[in-house]
């Protein structure tokens, strides 16, 4: 295996980000392209969380997958106003320095999917019902993730997340921009979601509507709702667990990791 961290280098040098790249070394006779993850962690936009990232890498890397782990700008980086857009373009940045090094990294440039957990859903689906309207000064390089995967998301800030809106109010002209169920599109890609229906931090509400505004949309999606569980699980294993208690480390809840690598492969 081998890893290492890129500075992004965007218009707003003000808005700091970086990516963590873990590739596949040495495994295969020829020299293959691999699909890619490009993973964006939670942390309330407020830091970058440390279980949502390398754990999860690690795990794609295990299913055969390149991975990326994306930095963006949170509040500990001293947020500018309309950060959201700026971290929509970091992710779109993210496709061009992999369509830049897709052939020393090996990866398929066509065939990179986008996760993202709990703050860091609200990210990828923010991306990915827009990305289309995103233009990059590489034209050679797709924009397009394959799939979306949101691990218990945030896809708006009318449903439960967070508990005071005026937490952004300062940062954000119009929070209503950022609700992702009505801006899903035609050119939303496929998208594998689950969530716990008892989630005490994200309702899973946010889940429900984004899956109603999908299925409106003819978008393909697979959704998986487990009785109960915490938020911020991850890959509810040994290896992602905040704590190593019951309650963070759930065999059925891990369950939607293989299920997702299911659901990944019939898209490659």
């Amino acid at each position: 295996m081998k890893t290492f961290e890129l500075s992004l280098k965007t218009s707003e040098p003000n808005m700091p980000s970086s990516i963590n790249v873990y590739l596949r070394e040495n495994v295969t006779a020829e020299k293959e392209s691999f699909p890619a993850v490009v993973i964006c962690p939670g942390g309330g936009y407020e830091f970058i969380a440390s279980v949502e990232s390398e754990p999860l890498a690690l795990a794609f890397l295990s299913q055969g997958f390149q991975a990326i782990v994306l930095n963006y700008t949170t509040m500990q980086d001293g947020l500018q106003k309309n950060f959201l857009n700026s971290n929509i373009l970091q992710i779109a940045k993210t496709f061009e320095i992999i369509e830049q090094n897709k052939d020393e990294w090996q990866i398929d440039p066509n065939k990179i999917f986008l996760l993202g957990c709990s703050a860091g859903g609200h990210l990828a689906a923010s991306y990915s019902t827009s990305w289309h309207t995103i233009r990059s000064d590489d034209h050679s390089v797709n924009l397009q993730p394959r799939g979306t995967i949101l691990c218990y998301p945030v896809t708006g800030f009318e449903f439960g997340w967070p508990r005071n809106t005026s937490h952004f109010d300062f940062l954000i002209e119009d929070l209503k921009e950022f609700e992702t169920p009505d801006k899903i599109n035609q050119n939303t890609p496929d998208t594998f979601i689950w969530h716990t229906a008892n989630d005490p931090s994200v309702p899973v509400l946010n889940t429900l509507k984004y899956c109603e505004k999908l299925e409106e949309n003819d978008i393909k999606f697979e959704c998986h709702i487990f009785e109960t569980g915490l938020h911020g699980l991850s890959l509810a294993t040994r290896s992602s667990a905040k704590y190593m208690t019951q309650d963070y480390i759930d065999s059925d809840i891990a369950t939607w990791f293989p299920t997702c690598i299911k659901w990944l492969n019939k898209r490659l």
